[in-house]
């Protein structure tokens, strides 16, 4: 099974407003996307698969880390539990920024 593009992802905003979503630095700097792609071929299109994957599971993820941090109203970063909510809602925050 092709893994998922490794993070950190990034958002940007390109022409005409589109969105792209993605790693933060590729790993081809430099060089030309379409020679890129030909060389990688069909490992790209798993690639980008898996990505659409783990987007489309991500409003799923959310509510799970929500579930979790919503476990305890302490910040006990001394316990095991604490730390993780910590890290939940870190997390939380990240998607749920405003635009730049």
């Amino acid at each position: 099974m092709t893994q998922h593009t490794p993070g950190p992802w990034a958002i940007k905003q390109g022409t005409y407003g589109a969105l792209r979503v993605g790693p933060a630095k590729l790993d081809h700097p430099g060089r030309e996307a379409a020679q890129y792609a030909a060389e990688r071929g069909q490992d790209m299109l798993a690639q980008r698969w898996a990505n659409a994957q783990l987007i489309a599971a991500a409003p799923d993820m959310l509510a799970a880390l929500q579930a979790i941090a919503a476990t305890s109203t302490e910040d006990d970063a001394e316990t095991a539990l604490g730390s993780i909510q910590m890290i939940c809602r870190d997390i939380i925050a990240k998607a749920k920024a405003a635009k730049p």
